[in-house]
């Protein structure tokens, strides 16, 4: 009553809650004597002990009603504003969400979603008038305009074939949607949701549906085996069906900010997994690889705890098909502790002599030479001329062979261009050859592959142009002229060649330590001792 004193309240909620679980026949008795109304009361004062105690009553008593009954509770709960009510002013109260208010929360909402376990345990019945109709009325949302009906005027044959072709269109695997709806679950669930979105979301669904009708049959996304296998899905993530847990306090604020809040969250789902299917350009073959990526997106985003339905839609659909294969690159390297400081360290330890052995290997690379083709400015020729470092690498020696001949032997190349004379290595269009030939599809090929070394030569200043013949010629011999002239290498090739020998050499350096969890932070170097009395003295003799 309203004149007891505050601290007794919260007791007697606490005694009325154990006599609840206790017992079923004394459940049916406090149901009886504590009215919906009266505990709505005690839940929106503003004592946060006497809300949680109110909280703790009113789900036992749902927990210990029957499936009819906890409907027809839940039902009068959320037409009194419960809902509301705990989101505002519970969930985004100024006071911390205690822990057992959490575990209330959570058992509220399980039981809620539990109501959609009988529609999800049913499957369509193919006899069921109602059930077609619904059936008819999401093809017809999707295929004829307002006011329109299906082929007029039309056979009866002419018209079931018809229906059949655009049921197939909205992505049932059969003619008959029935067949596509007798799997549990999902069962009748998938069929409330696709209703839901086509009504609640009329513009979407016909755009999703006929935009997908009209793509190439292997890319078309299918709405109908996509809502069948997202209802499943979401059902899993959800845990809908599930018996409650006795510690768990993992509930969704999101989930009190809507009414129809699981249909609500389809309704993006869906789009989602549309808008994911044209990032990872999926065909038919690709559903199930597409629907994995999709419970990941859900499942990240959910575990986030958003709190309304739009700031879940903005962060699932900011967590696009690249992300997700970003996150899981990084939890792999993660996982096998390739990003822990220890062997961060260890890289770039490792680094400096890996990088000798990428220096030492582009040397021997020009040591051995390249044939490199000659461009005029005029057309294309097919004149060749060899070049090669000398085994001292002091000298680069070059000149021109015929067609058809094997490398020359370095000490037969007429021309030589010291090493020391180079001034500076240039590329692409900053090279002479290429800065004459304009634009043009072929010279921008080239200017790709194009590098030139500038010596003195006398008193001014010469080229040497090269065209590489392919993309790993040009990094090879640019990272080399690099080394000759003590700059660093920084082509791709190196970058990539260099992770290669990083990630091998951290692997075999930690062969011995499989399956030992390496710490984040080097151990503690204990204190010295107080005293060193310990020490063996060797310059006294033993007896």
């Amino acid at each position: 009553m309203n004149l007891m004193d505050a601290s007794v309240q919260p007791l007697a909620l606490g005694l009325l809650e154990s006599v609840t679980l206790s017992s079923p026949a004394l459940g049916q008795l406090v149901k009886s004597e504590v009215p919906l109304d009266r505990l709505l009361v005690h839940l929106q004062v503003m004592n946060q002990q006497l809300q949680t105690k109110a909280m703790a009553l009113l789900t036992a008593l749902l927990q210990g009603a029957s499936a009819a009954e906890r409907k027809h509770m839940l039902d009068y709960l959320w037409q009194r504003n419960l809902r509301q009510f705990i989101y505002k002013n519970i969930i985004h109260s100024a006071a911390p969400l205690g822990d057992e208010m959490a575990h209330h929360l959570y058992v509220l909402q399980a039981l809620t979603l539990g109501l959609l376990e009988p529609r999800m345990r049913t499957p369509l019945d193919p006899y069921s008038q109602e059930q077609r109709e619904q059936l008819q009325a999401l093809r017809q949302a999707a295929f004829e305009p307002e006011g329109e009906s299906l082929g007029t005027g039309l056979s009866a044959d002419r018209r079931r074939s018809l229906c059949a072709r655009e049921f197939r269109k909205l992505g049932f695997s059969n003619s008959n949607p029935a067949q596509d709806l007798e799997r549990v679950p999902p069962g009748l669930l998938a069929l409330d949701n696709m209703l839901y979105f086509s009504r609640h979301a009329p513009s979407a669904y016909s755009r999703f549906v006929l935009e997908n009708s009209s793509r190439e049959d292997k890319h078309e996304c299918p709405f109908a085996r996509s809502s069948i296998q997202l209802t499943v899905l979401l059902c899993e993530l959800l845990h809908v069906g599930e018996p409650c847990s006795e510690t768990a306090q993992d509930f969704s604020p999101m989930f009190f900010g809507q009414d129809q809040s699981f249909h609500e969250l389809f309704c993006v789902s869906i789009q989602l997994l549309n808008k994911t299917w044209k990032e990872m350009r999926a065909t038919q073959e690709d559903f199930d690889k597409v629907m994995q990526v999709v419970r990941e997106q859900l499942a990240r985003t959910l575990a986030l705890k958003p709190s309304s339905l739009e700031l879940f839609r903005t962060k699932v659909n900011a967590l696009t098909y690249g992300e997700v294969l970003r996150l899981r690159q990084t939890e792999r390297l993660h996982q096998e502790g390739t990003l822990a400081p220890p062997i961060l360290e260890l890289r770039e330890k490792l680094k400096p002599e890996l990088m000798g052995l990428i220096r030492q290997q582009r040397l021997l690379r020009l040591c051995e030479g390249t044939l490199f083709r000659k461009i005029s400015s005029r057309r294309r020729q097919d004149k060749l001329w060899f070049c090669c470092l000398s085994p001292n690498h002091k000298v680069l020696q070059y000149g021109d062979v015929e067609e058809g001949v094997g490398p020359p032997v370095p000490e037969s190349l007429p021309e030589q261009l010291p090493v020391a004379d180079i001034r500076a290595l240039l590329t692409g269009k900053d090279c002479p050859h290429v800065r004459e030939k304009g634009s043009g599809k072929q010279n921008k090929d080239v200017c790709e592959l194009a590098f030139s070394v500038s010596y003195d030569h006398g008193e001014e200043e010469a080229y040497l142009n090269f065209i590489a013949p392919s993309k790993r010629e040009f990094h090879l011999w640019t990272d080399g002229l690099s080394a000759l002239l003590g700059s660093p290498m920084g082509s791709e090739q190196t970058r990539l060649d260099l992770e290669q020998l990083l990630t091998m050499e951290t692997k075999l350096r930690l062969l011995e330590l499989e399956n030992v969890p390496i710490p984040e932070q080097p151990p503690p170097v204990p204190p010295p001792p107080t005293n060193f009395n310990f020490c063996y003295d060797c310059s006294i003799a033993e007896p």
